[in-house]
């Protein structure tokens, strides 16, 4: 018999056991994603030039370059400093007690330095100066300028710093160190051996208090697995729902185990999970944590996918009969009203509230029911016009949902066109078609044309017109539609609902 770790958990298994004995015999989420495999005990964690500077606004991480041993000398005293002066340029906490030698020579400094200033030329009045933005002074700084480091985050808090907040505490951040005795795999015929320590998945607990960014991760999640496109030694993302809106919500340190979404800047909408404890950020909200599996999120590489036991299960009941829906909602002891149609073998296309946070602390939903003939089946030619497809896919809601809306701006000469809210977001050519569009197929007005983004499907075949009512160069095809028929009696004004198949 050999004994093993399993997710934390000491178990014993025959001689000669592999992988897939394992998890075939356990009672885990795994569903045939990456497993983590440390053999023996190599890991440890190692402090580096890395500081956390927690002040009365928030936290301030700073990267040291030089002065290191100054630093190390004043860091007691400079713990529990106040704010001396708040510039334009700059601010100062102390004074301090250093063995530094002043200069009376001015030094350019960019944004975002860190150094050691004296108040009258005087080491016994020495400042932790963080410069604002670019600037030349006398901080009576040593000759080569006094500059120790680096603002890596937390700069918004910087900027809002004023006369009278100070700093409550200095830590410094670890990092985890590579574990060199270990293996990442999906082959399920890896042979067991004794000590192995085995991570098949991640437990993830979700805020109560982020509604809308659970949802969001949730959503990322889908079928409680994971890809990371991103990995560094501080953290683990995916781009899923890159460019994916998503409303700040909770602001806290983003510990190692913290899972976060960026709501603003390039990456909005990416969902990231700390390996190493950094400052909180105004473009992340913070919306659960890893509660136990952090290893295997240590362990893996870029690309490699995860199984999750996320808490609370996703509620999402679009695209399902409202029998389906009512009978998944009874097994977890929740309510559901019906609206609209309101027939068994009617489909879900709404769901009020629409979070699983809301609808768990309510104990009841509202969904608004449709006839089946409204919810129209699509395929994409996700190869053909990648680009285009992210936009109607962003346009309907079908990254974070399994149902769209469609609104019919125009319905004429077997041609459906519909109008959805405008997307900051050009649609150039491609996959135009050359000489024929086929009865189904579905068009976006690309750029080229005035009224871009227009959406059209075409009842029948056409050898001059796209289904947006544009020329072919004007035209991007992105799919057809499945159950056509469906839009025959489909009128100006009314809404079809789609899904993907």
């Amino acid at each position: 018999m050999v004994e093993i770790e399993l997710d934390n958990k000491p178990i014993i298994v025959p001689d000669n056991s592999t992988l897939a004995d394992v998890v075939e015999n356990a009672e885990i989420p795994y569903k045939g994603t990456t497993i983590a495999i440390i053999k023996g005990v190599a890991e440890s964690r190692e402090a580096t030039a890395e500081y956390l500077i927690s002040t009365t606004k928030g936290d301030i991480g700073i990267e040291l370059s030089a002065y290191q041993d100054v630093w190390q000398d004043a860091q007691p005293k400079i713990a529990g400093s106040g704010i001396r002066w708040v510039g334009r340029e700059a601010l100062a906490f102390g004074p301090f007690k250093t063995a530094i030698t002043p200069s009376h020579r001015d030094r350019e400094y960019t944004r975002w330095d860190v150094l050691l200033g004296t108040g009258g030329y005087d080491s016994n009045h020495t400042y932790l100066v963080l410069s604002k933005q670019m600037h030349t002074a006398v901080h009576g700084a040593p000759a080569d300028g006094g500059v120790i480091g680096r603002v890596v985050s937390g700069r918004g808090i910087v900027d809002s710093l004023t006369t009278g907040d100070s700093i409550t505490g200095i830590t410094p951040i670890e990092r985890w160190e590579t574990v060199v005795n270990k293996i990442v795999t999906t082959d399920l015929s890896t042979k067991i051996e004794p000590g192995m320590r085995i991570f098949t998945h991640s437990a993830i607990e979700l805020s109560s208090d982020t509604p809308y960014g659970a949802e969001h991760f949730l959503a990322a999640a889908e079928d409680n697995k994971l890809i990371f496109s991103t990995i560094s030694h501080s953290f683990a993302s995916t781009e899923l729902l890159q460019g994916e809106e998503c409303i700040f919500e909770r602001k806290e340190p983003r510990m190692a185990g913290i899972v976060t979404v960026r709501v603003n800047g390039a990456g909005m909408g990416r969902v990231y999970i700390s390996k190493l404890d950094k400052t909180s950020s105004p473009s992340h909200s913070v919306v659960g944590r890893v509660a136990r599996g952090m290893e295997l999120i240590q362990l893996i590489g870029d690309d490699q996918e995860i199984a999750l036991d996320v808490d609370p299960v996703r509620i999402m009941l679009l695209g399902k009969t409202l029998k389906a829906a009512e009978e998944e909602l009874s097994t977890r002891g929740i309510t559901m009203r019906r609206d609209g149609e309101v027939e068994d073998v009617d489909m879900v296309v709404q769901q009020t509230p629409e979070t699983t946070i809301q609808i768990v602390e309510a104990g009841e939903v509202t969904v608004r029911g449709v006839s089946d003939k409204n919810l129209i089946k699509i395929e994409l030619y996700d190869d053909l016009a990648p680009a285009t497809i992210g936009f109607f896919r962003h346009a309907l809601g079908l990254l974070k949902s399994p149902v769209g809306a469609l609104p019919v701006f125009a319905a004429y000469e077997g041609t459906r066109l519909f109008k959805v809210p405008e997307v900051k977001k050009e649609i150039m050519p491609e996959n135009m078609p050359s000489d024929n569009v086929s009865a189904g197929e579905i068009g976006v007005t690309n750029q080229a044309a005035k009224y871009a983004q227009m959406i059209g499907v075409k009842l029948t075949d056409d050898t001059r017109y796209g289904p947006s009512g544009e020329k072919f160069a004007y035209t991007n095809i992105i799919g057809r539609v499945v159950d056509l028929e469906k839009l025959n009696e489909i009128g100006e004004g009314a809404v079809v609902y789609v899904t993907e198949v």
